[in-house]
């Protein structure tokens, strides 16, 4: 309501303008284009503001020009042209359109009140033909200046909307953000942004300052200022996106950087950095490698002896195959089982063959000296060792040494 009684008000004083620079018809009836300041007001405001604009300007003309019967005249043919402007500016035509059918039905509205207080029609009529151009000129001069008025106000006002809205999400964002000028100076910096690279003052106060002098005064924060610094020139300088860059501090914090040059059409208007705190990012990424790792290994070890197992002795086969075809190396492979386990379990019972089981796998890696051998268990109470760049020989020499290990067991342990 404030703004159209604002805008009623202006636009009855710039209608009570137009009366000073009237055309005196004689001592009492003047002529002008007071009119138009309500029509367009009415396009603009709407009838609430036209009305408040007309009977200003009625008031004016009664005040200026003397309470005559030509100004009660003339003070309720604007009020009446108000109310007929409030009509017209509903219909469905363009801004341009209603406003020239206001400007006409004015016209009328004149011409009506000229024909009562001349009483003559033809002399109404005549003066009428001249004030046409003048009206029609006028209007088109007077529509778009208020468009230029009306455009701009909204524009101003949705810009600062946006600002606005701008300036709230920047600064209660979960990340730091700083916005710099060309020129490198800050023009945008949040409170997350402070709070991450333990700046005491409130962001307001690096408002204008060298963002530059801003890195090198936390550099030392970092685990690398010098690759840290000189990544931030370097960005500068191409002027080409970055996203997640990881930056890594002394306290042992991680933050992703990103940054993005801003632009206006091809003109380059600023910076854009983002920092976000991805420290529990990392270290759930961190242990959960851990995990998989040790889930995978898991998955290749035999969980009773700790020998490496079927599904690893495949896979390992399946190297260690293609390596010696390519390089034509030898390749030996070693199976074994132990001779009446089936009995031996039925009869000292399970846990006893699980000791069993596992001092076998003991006795299978103890007689193993190549490094690059892989012993495993190739299921229930069998064994295998698997003997890269080892010929028959070699296979043969280890699979004697596995016996007389085994037997010096036996006879060491009789439960064996």
């Amino acid at each position: 309501m404030y703004r159209l009684i604002y805008y009623g008000c202006s636009y009855g004083l710039l209608g009570s303008i137009l009366m000073i620079y009237t055309i005196k018809i004689d001592s009492t009836i003047i002529l002008d284009l007071r009119f138009l300041a309500v029509t367009i007001v009415c396009l603009y405001a709407g009838m609430v503001s036209a009305i408040i604009a007309a009977c200003i300007i009625g008031v004016m003309r009664l005040l200026l020009f003397g309470i005559t019967a030509s100004g009660i005249i003339g003070a309720a043919t604007i009020i009446v042209m108000a109310l007929l402007s409030g009509w017209t500016v509903r219909l469905p035509y363009r801004p341009f359109i209603r406003f020239q059918l206001m400007n006409s039905i004015s016209l009328l509205c004149v011409f009506f009140s000229l024909s009562f207080l001349f009483k003559d029609i033809k002399h109404a009529a005549t003066i009428i033909i001249y004030l046409l151009p003048a009206s029609f000129i006028g209007g088109c001069l007077v529509y778009l200046v208020g468009r230029y008025i009306y455009v701009s106000r909204v524009t101003t006002s949705q810009h600062k909307e946006l600002s606005k809205m701008f300036s709230v999400m920047v600064q209660n964002a979960k990340t730091g953000t700083m916005i710099e000028t060309p020129e490198r100076e800050v023009a945008v910096i949040n409170q997350t942004f402070c709070d991450m690279f333990d700046i005491p003052e409130p962001p307001n106060q690096y408002i204008g300052l060298e963002s530059n002098q801003l890195f090198l005064s936390h550099a030392p924060m970092l685990k690398d200022p010098a690759r840290f610094l000189k990544t931030v020139e370097s960005t500068v300088y191409s002027k080409e996106s970055i996203v997640d860059e990881e930056i890594t501090f002394i306290n042992g914090k991680i933050y992703a950087r990103d940054y993005i040059p801003i632009y206006e059409g091809h003109v380059y208007i600023g910076h854009y950095w983002e920092y976000r705190d991805i420290t529990e990012k990392k270290k759930a990424e961190c242990d959960l490698r851990k995990a998989n790792k040790k889930l995978e290994m898991l998955s290749m070890k035999d969980g009773l002896t700790g020998l490496n197992n079927r599904r690893s002795l495949d896979k390992q086969l399946e190297i260690e195959w293609e390596y010696a075809r390519k390089e034509k190396e030898p390749l030996s492979f070693l199976l074994f089982d132990i001779d009446y386990f089936k009995a031996y379990n039925d009869t000292y019972g399970h846990i006893q063959g699980d000791e069993c089981l596992k001092e076998v796998a003991n006795i299978a890696k103890s007689v193993v000296f190549d490094e690059s051998a892989f012993v495993a268990r190739y299921g229930g109470e069998e064994f295998g060792i698997l003997l890269p760049r080892a010929n028959q020989y070699e296979a043969k020499r280890t699979g004697r040494n596995r016996i007389s290990v085994y037997s010096h067991h036996k006879e060491a342990d009789s439960n064996v």
